[in-house]
């Protein structure tokens, strides 16, 4: 009698919501006739399972059930065909607990040194990639000896020793066992470096040529039910713009095919969030993706049904973005505490989660304080030392500047910034784990990481609209940039314009020719504004050189004034109509010495204020 890997010595059966097994199986047989099981364990055969009929064999196949043995063990089972001579086969060291699928690329695919951290524990198994039961220990993910193709291995490949071997699954099993006393298998599927393309449910039919493939052959082996699914990955996704903005949704897809699969709509998933990277300079990749991606993953595992996101950012490594032994070690315990949190554990607590930020100003510099609360925070925040991890980052996440200071203070932290007060709120965002490797060192008095994420600062209310940032830019337009000849270009429809680049409260011209160039020249700014109804306003406007500004095709000011650009400096009074208004702006180098304009509006009438038009719908 063969069962291949549907049973086997020191196998894993997933309990049912009952706490018993329900476990099927086949496989290939010599003889025809009912099969038989008796069970024995410690105390001799457990009651109920003496020669129980599980199942039948004809036609060289056999198969069962094995339904109703308790949670625990180790068992030893033997099947038997028939009642004389019969055909039997004897598997030892079973266990009845839950299954965990572990999944991803290179941090949950054991990168961190050896050795591990962790001892082996009798009541966690695992179920390797050579498709063969063990005690579990590290490394638990062995591509070279893989028997799914998709991992490039050969079980006959001569074996060597490992200088990298250590995951966060080996911890996290044996953290679920001492949370839960039951039994624990953890069955190896990541592959490092590989991206959510690679691991698409659509490759499922390729079987064990595909990731997916290869993780739904060997769980319908194993009884086609899990417990949940561990899922680190998301690093080889950041590189690609397109592949960022849908790692969320991509993500999604991936999570909904495991828990069909699984036969679960509701299994709980524990994803790792990224952790730090360290580069060289000129790499591709940037702080924008990374911030993106970890933003997607905390997203996820606040809004997916029974999801959660696990931070990694304050671990250590032991390269430029692999986890230590040290690090995977609590990574594991993290994902553990987690995991029994979504299974209903009252002794765990749910992930810390940002609450909300509220921009406050400095009495000495009117820069912005932000103040950002968190929930679920268990005592207090704490750090070693000076509070890191804090960034400004632009309304599409690009990484504005560090964290002046951070004072935590219970479950908030007050993060001084070198941002306008007046400005940040419409402008800017506050970030946690902004930035490739952001030396993040916050978490609360149980260990705890604060998440990345990139968060909206609550608006004051007022009646001043945002400041601009949508808005082209021309080439420069080489003529007399004197205030007294400044005017707009005639054939304004030939120039070439660009979107032009925010930078922290106003828009610099490009400067092509660096700092040092004198030549007189000039620029134009060319934006719309959008009006919901008829508004009396005050346009607040700030530049550091000359500048004739033209609304709807006249013009409407010019002003002659030198650096430096100023917020709010000047005030013009304005009725505009409901609907799109366009305005231009010449501005004068000065010689190469003007940096650039600033501008919003005052509501003077009502509540309602206007709002600039993206720039991607600008003409």
């Amino acid at each position: 009698m063969d069962l291949y890997s549907s049973l086997m010595n020191s196998a894993v059966l997933q309990r049912n919501a009952n706490n018993v097994s329900d476990h099927s199986f086949q496989g290939t047989c010599s003889k025809n006739g009912k099969v038989y099981l008796t069970v024995q364990n410690a105390n001799g055969v457990v009651p109920g399972f003496e020669k129980a009929v599980i199942g039948n064999a004809e036609k060289g196949k056999v198969s069962g059930k094995i339904s109703g043995l308790p949670v625990g063990g180790p068992y030893e089972l033997t099947l038997s065909i028939g009642e004389k001579n019969a055909e039997k086969c004897v598997i030892k060291d079973v266990l009845v607990g839950d299954l965990w699928i572990l999944a991803g690329q290179s941090n949950m695919a054991d990168s961190g040194y050896m050795p591990s951290c962790s001892q082996p524990e009798a009541n966690v198994h695992a179920f390797y990639m050579t498709n063969e039961w063990g005690i579990a220990k590290d490394p638990l993910h062995d591509v070279m000896h893989a028997v799914a193709p998709v991992h490039g291995g050969n079980p006959n490949n001569p074996y060597t020793v490992r200088l990298r071997g250590t995951g966060p699954g080996l911890p996290f099993g044996i953290d679920m066992y001492k949370a839960t006393g039951v039994p624990q298998g953890l069955i190896a599927c990541a592959h490092g470096g590989t991206s959510l393309a690679q691991w698409s449910p659509a490759l499922k039919n390729k079987g064990g040529y595909s990731l997916y493939g290869a993780f739904y052959e060997r769980m319908q082996n194993l009884g086609g039910r899990a417990a949940g699914l561990l899922w680190y990955q998301g690093c080889n996704d950041t590189g690609n713009p397109e592949t960022v903005k849908k790692y969320e949704q991509t993500t999604r897809k991936l999570f909904a095919a495991f828990r069909r699969d699984c036969h679960n709509p509701d299994m709980p998933i524990v994803l790792g969030q990224l952790g730090s990277f360290v580069i060289s300079e000129g790499d591709t990749n940037t702080s924008e993706s990374w911030l993106k991606v970890r933003q997607a993953q905390y997203h996820i595992g606040q809004t997916l049904k029974n999801t959660a996101c696990v931070p990694a950012i304050d671990l250590p490594l032991d390269d430029s973005i692999h986890l230590s032994n040290q690090g995977v070690t609590l990574m594991g315990r993290r994902m553990a505490e987690a995991m029994q949190y979504l299974r209903k554990d009252t002794a765990a607590a749910p992930q810390i989660m940002f609450k909300e930020a509220t921009c406050l100003a400095d009495k000495v510099t009117n820069n912005a304080i932000i103040k950002v609360k968190f929930g679920n925070v268990q005592g207090q925040l704490t750090a070693p030392g000076l509070a890191c991890g804090f960034c400004v980052v632009d309304k599409n996440d690009n990484f504005i500047s560090e964290a002046i200071n951070v004072r935590l203070d219970g479950d908030c932290a007050y993060v001084q910034t070198r941002v306008s007060y007046l400005i940040f709120s419409s402008s800017f965002k506050i970030a946690y784990g902004g930035t490739l490797q952001p030396h993040a060192n916050i978490t609360d008095e149980a260990g705890r990481s604060l998440p990345c994420f990139a968060g909206k600062v609550r608006s004051r209310k007022t009646n001043i609209s945002e400041i601009l940032q949508d808005a082209l830019i021309s080439e420069a337009i080489y003529c007399d940039d004197s205030f007294e000849a400044l005017q707009q270009p005639e054939a304004l429809d030939k120039v070439k314009f660009m979107p032009a680049k925010f930078n922290q409260f106003y828009l610099p011209c490009p400067r092509e020719a660096g700092e040092l160039d004198k030549a007189h020249k000039v620029y134009c700014y060319k934006f719309r504004l959008r009006l919901q109804e008829d508004m009396e306003l005050k346009m607040l406007f700030g530049a550091d050189a000359a500048f004739v500004i033209h609304l709807d095709g006249k013009e409407f000011t010019r002003v002659c004034t030198t650096n430096p650009v100023i917020l709010d400096e000047f005030k013009f009074p304005l009725q505009l109509s409901a609907g799109e208004h366009e305005f231009v702006c010449t501005f004068s180098s000065n010689s190469g010495c003007g940096w650039g304009i600033c501008c919003r509006f005052m509501r003077m009438d009502g509540k309602v204020v206007p709002e600039f038009v993206p720039v991607e719908e600008l003409a």
